[in-house]
């Protein structure tokens, strides 16, 4: 079985079509790597602007510090007590602190003149490098779920700064020959390891100088210094080994699928492994190699739940993947299947009667690439049904023209705002500037974009190549090009970074792009992550790539474990904090925050709708029953009556998942307006999705 990691899309330059310039932000010149650098992933605070807001690796942050004589890298880990809620009863939002410097890694040697910089990038890792006037560095790699906080000082004097102050310093029994141990215990209250690996043939004393300073005695070159929170055996026994970079890798067996991280590590410990923090989705699927690594430390993350510590150099999960799930209406409720009698038949030919006729290209080609997707996929999935659902050929030859005519101001980059191949972090952008089309020049929301052009297209491939066409030819390379900037499998294609949106670590995307925040990452909807997974998946299928069709099956598999933890709450969720979970919803989930709202308003069908469109295919594998009826029951139904607009049409189709008989008789009634559609919705796709998925007329 081959890792489904291993083959590229493609190496070839970026269409000619893609005129090659510099994009609205520049890579910081402190950056070092000849790769194309990462935009949305864990570490790009350290990217953007000052580059001094957190990176959260969980269940630790640490931040780029260069004020107040803090020279270096902080730690900070967040406790329960730590923190803060909104009002309400469940609470509106919860975070906790940013900018408590609890631990600083700095040196003597360090001034205001010192350096910062970045090395050794990759997905999943950055080396952090500190660098005196006088040429002795210090390298902090920064991995995710690494379970110490490592500092390697080269020909400096290594020092450690608290800006919550110093209480005690006591050593304490070595672990291992030749690596000291500290216990610190600070004024908060908090108590913290350090370990410290000393190169043959050198020595260090250690001095508490005030409250707020553990000085040392000489320069040394290549001692390791790590710090963890709290003290445990198990700490002792990963002492003197680190994480510096992690590779992914994932291979299928019929309908299961096993991926992982491999870590390269450095330095040696009493297990022969590291230790790395997992969090409860990876727990919840470990292979049984992996869940023998478990022990019983735990630490708590800012939004990922309590995390477990495993001695271990590899993470190894296995998800179930949806190879059976296709392209028709798909349904997890138990006993159900397509029920598409006469009747509904006859429904969703009056509805694609009329919305065949529609003008899909004028009605495509506006302002931002997102607007235009959401339209061209609602056609498509009216061609889909019109072809294969209803199986009406009169139907179909109306609008199959129409919407490969409207996908081809796309596909020919004629479009209002042409995309454009951004040389300095390598991607396809919108020419649209600053904040316009909702951040795409600056790589926000590209997953949710691209994933409704390659959907669409996919869709319409299908189609024509069923009726024995050839259209996938003069589309295909446009299409994988997208793929490629959202969903790049590896770190050998040289124009496009691995894998920019979907974190395999989280186990979701991240939404946000090139900008500060000191929350971190976020993501507002789960749900057209999810779309972008199964373009990728449906595009695999149509190009007959069986690589990027399982890629696409093992990110919705990891979503499904990811959005039901962190995003989609269940009564019986005891990840996130018991007085949050009422929400039933995340709203926007950071990586230190979560909030029960949206970016564009705080009306309840915002915060919950935008976690369910577009209803399509992969919806009900994500959204089970159990939960969507919990959430209608518990907020949604009692609210439903006063939603006026298109939102009312995504709410009511996404009853359908538990529901679908319900649904139906509201998109099917004779009191049903067409202003309760949203722009990505038709009603051709709510009734034959409520009819596949098992509704009786």
């Amino acid at each position: 079985m081959s890792n489904i990691f291993s083959s590229v899309i493609s190496t070839d330059p970026p269409l000619s079509m893609f005129i090659q310039r510099p994009g609205e932000t520049a890579v910081p010149a402190n950056v070092s790597n000849a790769s194309p650098v990462e935009t949305n992933t864990f570490y790009c605070n350290m990217l953007i602007a000052t580059q001094d807001c957190s990176v959260y690796t969980h269940p630790y942050s640490v931040t780029y510090a260069h004020a107040d004589n803090n020279y270096g890298l902080t730690i900070y880990h967040a406790q329960e007590s730590d923190r803060v809620f909104g009002p309400g009863s469940p609470a509106s939002y919860f975070y906790s602190p940013t900018g408590i410097q609890e631990l600083v890694f700095t040196a003597a040697d360090f001034d205001a003149n010192f350096e910062f910089g970045l090395i050794n990038m990759s997905k999943f890792a950055v080396t952090t490098r500190f660098t005196a006037t006088d040429n002795g560095y210090m390298d902090c790699p920064i991995v995710q779920g690494m379970g110490f906080v490592t500092a390697i000082y080269n020909n400096l004097i290594p020092q450690i700064n608290s800006s919550v102050g110093f209480q005690s310093v006591q050593g304490t029994t070595s672990p291992k020959s030749g690596i000291l141990k500290f216990i610190i215990t600070l004024l908060n209250g908090t108590t913290w390891s350090l370990y410290v690996t000393m190169p043959s043939g050198q020595s260090l004393s250690f001095k508490l100088q005030d409250s707020n300073s553990i000085i040392t005695s000489n320069s040394v070159d290549g001692a390791v210094f790590q710090l963890c929170f709290g003290e445990d055996s198990n700490f002792d026994s990963a002492a003197g080994c680190y994480p510096t970079d992690a590779t992914l890798t994932a291979t299928v067996n019929g309908s299961s699928c096993t991926y992982g991280f491999d870590y390269s590590v450095s330095g040696s410990s009493n297990s022969g492994t590291t230790l790395m923090f997992a969090a409860p989705h990876q727990v919840a699927t470990f292979t049984s190699q992996t869940t023998g690594t478990q022990t019983s430390l735990t630490c708590l993350s800012t939004t990922l739940g309590t995390m477990i510590g495993c001695l271990t150099n590899s993470f190894q999960m296995e998800e179930q993947i949806p190879t059976s799930m296709e392209w028709d209406p798909y349904t997890t409720i138990p006993g159900n299947s397509s029920n598409y009698t006469a009747n509904t038949i006859a429904a969703i030919t009056a509805a694609a009667t009329n919305e065949v006729n529609d003008d899909v290209v004028t009605m495509a080609n506006v302002n931002s690439m997102y607007t235009s997707g959401k339209i061209l996929l609602k056609y498509a999935l009216v061609v889909y049904t019109t072809h294969f659902i209803i199986q009406n050929s009169d139907l179909t030859n109306i609008l199959l023209p129409k919407i490969k005519s409207a996908i081809e101001i796309f596909t020919n980059n004629t479009q209002i705002y042409p995309l454009f191949y951004d040389t300095n972090f390598k991607g396809i952008v919108s020419s649209a500037t600053g904040s316009a089309d909702y951040g795409n020049g600056h790589y926000n929301d590209h997953h949710f974009h691209w994933g409704y052009h390659i959907h669409a297209c996919a869709v319409v491939a299908k189609v024509d190549a069923d009726l024995g066409g050839t259209w996938l030819s003069s589309i295909e390379d446009w299409v994988s090009t997208l793929a490629r900037d959202v969903a790049n499998p590896t770190l050998t294609d040289p124009y496009f970074p691995m894998s920019r949106s979907f974190d395999y670590f989280v186990g979701h995307s991240w939404a946000k792009g090139l900008y500060l925040s000191a929350d971190g990452k976020d993501e507002e909807s789960s749900s057209e992550d999810v779309n972008h997974a199964y373009a990728i998946k449906v595009w695999g299928n149509v190009i007959g790539d069986s690589n990027m069709e399982n890629r696409g099956n093992l990110m919705l598999a990891i979503l499904r474990s990811s959005l039901n933890s962190y995003f989609l709450y269940e009564d019986n969720n005891i990840i996130e904090p018991s007085n949050y979970i009422g929400n039933k919803v995340s709203g926007i989930l950071f990586e230190n925050k979560i909030d029960y709202t949206t970016y564009f308003g705080t009306l309840v069908q915002y915060i919950h709708g935008i976690h369910m469109l577009p209803i399509m295919t992969a919806s009900s594998f994500i959204r089970g029953p159990t939960y969507v009826q919990q959430e209608w029951d518990e907020i949604l139904s009692s609210i439903i009556n006063d939603v006026p607009d298109g939102w009312r049409g995504i709410l009511m189709l996404n009853v359908a998942l538990y529901d679908p008989t319900t649904a139906y008789q509201f998109f099917s009634s004779s009191s049903f307006t067409d202003a309760y559609l949203d722009n990505g919705q038709s009603l051709t796709w709510s009734l034959a999705y409520c009819a596949g998925v098992g509704a009786t007329s």
